[in-house]
């Protein structure tokens, strides 16, 4: 594929983004922020100062109208997320399917037979539909606001297995709605949402508190943007080190991104306990947690000199200075966030870590009180 060098995200609004935190990860291409008015946007599309660009809502079908050649999946689909220039012409691809099947695939749920509903009419909505139709699944229902299957009828389809949202209800700074609720879907076995921020929205977070498997959009948005990069520039080899608060779901979140990405996927609490032979909760007890944080730090150090890894930290292991300067030396930080509601209830369902033991909601709250200003520090997705 061709490289580029000048690169960025054409938008609408886009102060909520943090695709060049997730680019600056990926290659060392120039990638910047175009906000543009639905007036600008053709203009800029066909003669704007880029190299290749991604293109969010609600420029996608503008921008497949305006190229001279798109690829399979973007013809399939109607839209295209990429756009490049090719010897004076414009080239568009789709990485947003790649994106949700890697979305999919991490809620571990076969939908084969399954029945599933899409909230939602627009282009996201339209690439997720036909990601669930080639995946097999028995029927695919369109939830929108006017269309023959509507909030107002979802008693139709009380049956659906799968429910993805599609729209922005409950999207940053809307972050208290949610476009359902789960009463009306008793049979749902997995709720995906591709909303990433906030992390987790209501309608995943009333997943989590039923015990269905959720995700949220987060991994969609890597996932697109690992894929896109493949226009862009080249590509770094470094590590991606996941950091945040206990219980965000760095483990979780780097299990599925590791594969996504070809890469190999490194724990770094397992990696201690299995160097110094003890759980972690045994390191505390004996050691406290000075001794853990040396046998962390020493754990860090080693697995920085491998290359290419998806590594979850620990919340607190990039305190240290030392520790932080290994990590941003040898890779990049995908700082990953989560309400504090959210942190309080997983880790009251899972006991907690020995830092949170006892009062686990009153630790915790104390615990990111001390951390606010050293989480603040990193670039948030």
């Amino acid at each position: 594929m061709g490289r580029a060098g000048n690169c960025g995200l054409l938008g609408e609004k886009l102060g909520h983004s943090r695709s060049p935190e997730i680019h600056r990860l990926f290659g060392d291409y120039s990638y910047r922020l175009f906000e543009k008015t639905p007036a600008q946007a053709r203009e800029f599309i066909l003669r704007g100062d880029y190299d290749a660009i991604n293109v969010t809502i609600p420029y996608k079908k503008t921008a497949f109208e305006l190229c001279d050649e798109v690829t399979p999946q973007a013809a399939k689909l109607g839209n295209v997320n990429v756009v490049v220039r090719r010897g004076g012409k414009l080239f568009g691809d789709n990485t947003d399917a790649f994106g949700f099947k890697a979305l999919m695939d991490s809620t571990g749920v076969d939908v084969r037979e399954l029945k599933c509903a899409v909230l939602g009419s627009g282009g996201a909505a339209s690439t997720a539909r036909s990601v669930l139709e080639d995946a097999g699944a028995v029927q695919v229902v369109t939830v929108s606001r006017r269309g023959e299957n509507n909030y107002g009828n979802l008693n139709r389809h009380a049956d659906t297995a799968v429910l993805v949202n599609a729209t922005p209800v409950g999207m940053f700074p809307d972050i208290g709605s949610a476009p359902v609720s789960l009463d009306l879907f008793p049979c749902c076995r997995a709720v995906v949402d591709l909303i990433y921020n906030p992390s987790p929205t209501v309608l995943v977070a009333e997943a989590e508190r039923r015990g269905i498997p959720a995700v949220g959009g987060l991994l969609m948005l890597v996932a697109q943007a690992w894929k896109a990069s493949e226009y862009f520039g080249r590509r770094r080899t470094g590590n991606i080190y996941l950091y945040g608060p206990p219980g965000c779901g760095k483990s979780t979140f780097g299990r599925s991104l590791a594969p996504v990405l070809g890469m190999d996927f490194v724990d770094l609490d397992a990696e201690i306990s299995a160097a110094e032979k003890m759980t972690i909760t045994e390191i505390f007890a004996l050691r406290g947690e000075k001794g853990f944080r040396f046998a962390e730090k020493e754990t860090l150090r080693r697995v920085s000199g491998l290359s290419g890894k998806v590594v979850a930290l620990g919340g607190g292991a990039l305190l240290d200075p030392e520790s932080r300067r290994i990590a941003e030396s040898t890779g990049g930080v995908l700082m990953l966030d989560c309400t504090l509601d959210a942190l309080i209830a997983r880790a009251s369902r899972s006991g907690g870590r020995p830092l949170l033991a006892g009062d686990i909601e009153s630790r915790l709250r104390k615990l990111m009180d001390e951390r606010a200003e050293h989480y603040r520090s990193f670039k948030t997705v």
